[in-house]
């Protein structure tokens, strides 16, 4: 059964496969789990917490405390006020109270917590989670596929492998940038927040609210949800995938290159100065060009066509279709194209 040591008493060794816990006292105490789900809390004092089978879960109040755990002894957890390294084979770890404190993973799938101070977590080896909570942490990860999860825009996310075979992610409720070697970003919640990739091939995933999701460089997949939202785009590689089939939302993409609008986008405007073509789709489109030559082209619908400098093309097809040239220049042919 379930025990506290009383005064005077150094050791507790549980007992049988029930699922009961251990308590220590002000003493540096031993206390050994069972083959149960133990919580081994040794109070007070320098203590040294031995889990057995089952998923435990340690209190850890003292620097000097240790914990043992065996290979293959189920999904173990330390819970601690002060600053901690997982031993081996514990996979979880999460900080208690309000103190700046840090925690260290190991080469297991680490899970790790913060609290709500600003809080260093560092993963080490393994596919880790790390989520640093409250106040401006910062996540650490190494070899093995890692998740960082991020609530504030001084957050810092590491990822120190290079190795192109893992694919490590951020879990965003605030815009957010990804830092060198983090292939995914994930955007969370319902605040109308935007996300940018780097130079790898980048998956963004934006949430139900108007998001701007920016895959720099790289071939870049963007997936939007519910919401108005915005799309840039700069290699023949990158995808857009609108979830949002809703009439009432408008949904954009800003390319540098020629581009054809997919699925349940509604406007597309060409960017920079090259001559590249823009295509609608068969919603009622408004296509803008840039600066250089464009062929405009809205497909199906009644589309709105809107050229600038350069010598434009519009391809229409519908009576109801708008055509809009805002150059004055008298060096530039445009032509329409019915």
């Amino acid at each position: 059964m379930s025990w506290t040591l009383g005064a005077n008493l150094e050791n507790l060794t549980l007992t049988g496969n029930a699922a009961v816990n251990g308590t220590g006292n002000a003493l540096g105490n031993v206390l050994i789990g069972n083959a149960g789900n133990n919580v081994l809390n040794g109070g007070a004092g320098r203590d040294t917490l031995i889990g057995g089978a089952g998923n435990d879960t340690y209190l850890v109040d003292n620097l000097g405390d240790t914990v043992t755990e065996l290979a293959g002894e189920g999904r173990d957890l330390v819970r601690t006020s002060v600053s901690h390294t997982l031993s081996a084979n514990v996979e979880d770890g999460q900080l208690l109270g309000i103190g700046a404190i840090n925690l260290v993973g190991n080469a297991s799938d680490n899970s790790l917590v913060g609290n709500s101070a600003a809080n260093v977590l560092n993963g080490l080896d393994g596919a880790d989670i790390l989520d640093g909570g409250a106040g401006a942490d910062t996540l650490i990860g190494g070899t093995g596929n890692d998740t960082y999860i991020v609530d504030n825009l001084k957050d810092i996310v590491s990822e120190t492998s290079t190795l192109d075979s893992e694919i490590d992610t951020v879990r965003s409720s605030v815009s957010w940038t990804l830092g060198a070697n983090l292939e995914n970003l994930t955007l969370t919640g319902v605040a109308a927040i935007n996300g940018a990739g780097n130079a790898l091939d980048n998956v963004l995933i934006g949430n139900a609210a108007a998001n701007v999701l920016n895959g720099l460089g790289g071939a870049d997949t963007m997936i939007g949800a519910a919401g108005n939202d915005t799309y840039v785009v700069d290699n023949i590689g990158d995808t857009v995938t609108e979830a949002g089939a809703s009439l009432t939302e408008i949904d954009s993409v800003l390319s540098s290159i020629s581009y054809a609008l997919g699925t349940n986008l509604e406007i597309l405007t060409l960017s920079g100065t090259g001559n590249i073509d823009g295509t609608g789709n068969a919603l009622n489109n408004r296509i803008t060009g840039n600066a250089g030559a464009n062929v405009l082209d809205g497909g199906l619908g009644i589309d709105t066509l809107i050229g600038g400098a350069g010598n434009d093309t519009y391809v229409v097809d519908n009576l109801k279709d708008v055509v809009s040239e805002t150059s004055t220049l008298a060096s530039e042919i445009d032509t329409v194209r019915s």
